[in-house]
């Protein structure tokens, strides 16, 4: 190993000068994960950047040679693309701490109702949301079930790229679908955000509802979400009608009479005509080999959420039957309400650590940057430009953190 890479501890960001500079700057580290396709890991690596955008990326010795121009050597650490949450719920931030966990979903979800879970709190937002930009966080796709249009704008004044998805859930589809998808100038005049509509799930929101929200999406080219699969209450509901949870809703008024399908929620998913590359699953625990190849051949993405299933204690989804198959993964935190933050970086490291030798670090940092980039970037402005380091990018960098690279037993 190089002398000169004596081991950091983990930086907060790179931050990059918003200032027109008239020659490149050169960004040098001990290893830099460009997490493009067949480009490896380079070690004693460095990104030049110019403007805000990257120029080059690669080994120190060549990058030197071919520009001119300052060297801001970072040390020991380990670059990255700035990073994904693919599904978090900023409305409920302020219920850190105020859920009970481990007992599974019924329990879990009676304690969040015993909050008034969609009192935001902006401030904490906020503060959430510039802690997530100083960990090297550039794009969040946030759930918001009362207060898209609230959220979408705090998301347009920070520093990030976003999608704000309005919520539908119960049984009442609007007679125009289009009054689905929530309006926000300030997320227009952005460009580097898209308000779109997500279905919550296939026993809280009916298929008229659920099809209507996928129709409304897909007429204006946006991403799709819904929980699918997240808990076997779930598979209870669909297929008898008879659940704790079912009887819940019923009380809190979001469903009134309910007529089970009999299937089974991806085989439901699919019949509905919901799956496709511009959706994205989200949980996908109660899985079986049969649904992992239908999303697979669905060519939908498929948003993992390990430690808030930990959290509620619903079961985990199998992450290397999905490698396998060939599914496009990412990661999020699901809010504060299930998890003690929303650092995908500590959730990729959850993930590693119960899942030894599964991943190789380069396919876990895929699950944060390049994954995520593949699904949202032909639907949301701005994000063509996010999830590797590679010519013409832009230049938004995160450290991987030494928990993540000890999860992966990655020495350097």
């Amino acid at each position: 190993m190089m002398a000169r890479r004596a081991q950091a501890k983990r930086a907060t960001s790179v931050t990059l000068n918003a200032k027109v500079k008239t020659m490149p700057e050169i960004f040098r580290a001990a290893h830099i994960a460009p997490m493009t396709p067949g480009w490896p890991l380079y070690e004693d690596a460095a990104v030049v950047v110019h403007n805000q955008s990257i120029l080059d990326v690669g080994p120190y010795d060549h990058m030197r040679r071919k520009f001119e121009g300052p060297v801001r050597d970072l040390g020991g650490l380990t670059l990255a693309p700035a990073v994904f949450n693919s599904h978090v719920h900023l409305e409920m931030t302020h219920l850190l701490g105020k859920t009970v966990s481990g007992q599974g979903f019924v329990t879990w979800i009676k304690s969040l109702l015993a909050n008034d879970a969609y009192d935001v709190d902006e401030p904490l937002v906020r503060s959430e949301l510039t802690r997530l930009e100083n960990l090297g966080c550039s794009f969040l796709a946030d759930i918001s079930t009362r207060n898209a249009p609230r959220l979408a704008e705090i998301l347009a004044g920070s520093g990030h790229s976003f999608t704000s998805f309005q919520e539908a859930i119960g049984s009442v589809t609007p007679d125009n679908p289009e009054t689905l998808l929530h309006q926000v100038q300030a997320v227009a005049e952005s460009g580097r955000g898209a308000c779109a509509v997500a279905g919550h799930a296939l026993y809280s929101t009916s298929p008229v509802l659920m099809a209507a929200a996928k129709a409304a999406s897909s007429a204006h080219g946006l991403p799709f979400s819904m929980h699918l699969a997240e808990h076997a209450d779930e598979d209870a509901i669909l297929l008898t009608g008879k659940s704790a949870f079912l009887d819940i809703l019923r009380e809190r008024g979001f469903i009134t009479g309910y007529d089970a399908p009999g299937k089974r929620p991806v085989p439901l998913a699919s019949e509905l005509g919901l799956l496709d590359k511009a959706t994205l699953c989200v949980h996908c625990v109660t899985v079986n080999d049969e649904d992992i190849a239908c999303i697979a051949e669905s060519r939908a993405s498929v948003c993992l959420c390990p430690r808030s299933n930990e959290y509620i204690g619903v079961g985990q989804a199998p992450l290397k039957a999905f490698l396998d198959a060939g599914v496009n993964l990412c990661l999020g935190t699901d809010g504060l309400c299930s998890n003690t933050d929303l650092d995908p970086y500590a959730e990729l490291a959850w993930l590693a650590a119960q899942n030894p030798g599964v991943m190789s670090l380069c396919q876990g940092l895929a699950l944060i940057t390049a994954n995520p980039a593949r699904f949202f970037g032909p639907l949301v402005p701005g994000v063509e430009a996010l999830g590797s380091l590679a010519p013409g990018k832009a230049a938004r960098f995160s450290v991987v953190p030494q928990s993540v690279l000890e999860a992966f037993s990655q020495e350097f």
